[in-house]
């Protein structure tokens, strides 16, 4: 069997999928995708620290694109030429500063508050049809989108736009080449990121204001700073990662919880454990670990080495299956059991070394107001349908899941 990453059951059944996979050999070729993929935790753990793995890719990415596809990739790929996890140092480190003085633990204690506010708000909304709704459409994507928007000061008469936009930009991010739409995708997420935030920006120029942008822009221009578009390219990554990925992650933690009852019941308001920090810390960690939606986080062999026995060569591409390697029996006992109460837990879910996630400490702030708060108000809550899964390469993501509570 090839490894195919678009495939059904690779989609509808990531896990299962995958731990064949890993059961077969935690490092396999995928002629398929014509890339190595790493399924295991010791080998992924590894292959973080191997020098001779690289995340610089983009320049090999835009030399296969041609004809209509170049055109239509042409703004979105200047945007991704701005994400600091598709270089390494020197550039890495140039575009990665910026973001490290300004993703600060006092920034991210001062959003606390506006997390809480914005999950009263949409679980307010939620109950009023407690018999139905969708968790992704209602909770999940609305949240963190509001919360990136507030970071970045992204005015209110945005804030739709972003959460459409980030869906498009998620169609090149991924890698959805299979679908009819792709190329009309691409183009318009490039050109609207470019027209919307490009105004945003000479507002700021105009009008400084406390937000992630405007800090973003003190180094515009300067000798180590960063350039308009890499500006731009940086808005981008924030805007999508920040909002993407704990989307998924808050889609899948509701829908795993809603399956198993008896670890749900740890976070209940009835539980007297749910309210020590440390419980709902460790059930947090716990969701990253199984519910981690990074599937196929690409790395480029540098020179021909010898990797998990096998021979890797220059110029071949290599998938770091973080969800997979998240589960393997030989690290984790039970391993696709979810255990609340799991310790120790060395999960891979946020990367390692310099490329270890910028927004980690966000995203966990997020999920331990987030999580507990929808379990607190809907400790019923229970799947009423079939869950949908976006046709992805790189991660694991909800399309929809509807809900009863």
């Amino acid at each position: 069997m090839d490894i195919d990453f678009l495939c059904p059951d690779a989609i509808n059944d990531t896990h299962a999928y995958f731990r064949e996979v890993r059961g077969r050999d935690p490092v396999a070729w995928s002629e398929r995708h014509r890339a190595w993929v790493i399924t295991g935790h010791p080998e992924l753990a590894e292959a973080f620290h191997n020098p001779l793995l690289t995340t610089e890719r983009m320049g090999a990415f835009k030399e296969r694109l041609s004809g209509e596809r170049k055109d239509a990739l042409a703004q979105a790929v200047e945007l991704l030429d701005g994400w600091m996890l598709f270089h390494e140092p020197p550039m890495h480190t140039r575009l990665r500063a910026p973001f490290g003085r300004a993703f600060t633990p006092r920034t991210v204690r001062g959003l606390e508050d506006d997390v809480r506010a914005i999950c009263d708000r949409l679980l307010d909304a939620m109950e009023v049809n407690r018999s139905g709704f969708d968790i992704v459409e209602q909770f999940a994507h609305p949240l963190p989108a509001a919360v990136i928007a507030r970071l970045f000061g992204v005015p209110p008469e945005l804030g739709d736009w972003l959460k459409e936009w980030s869906a498009r930009f998620g169609v090149v991010v991924f890698g959805a080449t299979r679908r009819s739409d792709y190329e009309e995708l691409a183009r318009a997420a490039g050109a609207e990121f470019h027209e919307h935030l490009g105004e945003l920006l000479r507002a700021r120029r105009e009008e400084p204001a406390d937000d992630l942008l405007t800090a973003l822009l003190t180094y515009e221009g300067s000798d180590d700073g960063l350039s308009t578009i890499e500006v731009l390219g940086a808005c981008s990554l924030i805007l999508f990662a920040g909002h993407d990925t704990t989307s998924t992650l808050l889609g899948s933690a509701a829908v795993a919880l809603s399956n198993d009852r008896e670890q749900a019941d740890l976070l209940r308001a009835d539980n007297q454990r749910a309210d020590d920090p440390a419980v709902v810390e460790c059930a947090v960690e716990e969701l990253l670990r199984a519910e981690g939606a990074p599937k196929a986080m690409m790395r480029q062999v540098t020179q021909d080495h010898e990797f998990a026995g096998h021979g890797l060569r220059a110029g071949e591409s290599v998938f770091l299956n973080i969800l997979a390697a998240n589960r393997d029996a030989r690290v984790y006992e039970h391993g696709d059991d979810l255990d609340l109460t799991r310790d120790p837990n060395p999960h891979l879910t946020f990367g390692f070394g310099h490329h270890f996630c910028l927004g980690a400490s966000l995203a966990r702030m997020e999920a331990r107001i987030a999580i507990p708060a929808l379990i607190r108000r809907f400790p019923d809550l229970r799947l009423d349908g079939p869950v949908a899964w976006k046709p992805n390469i790189s991660d694991r993501s909800l399309q929809s899941a509807p809900m009863r509570g």
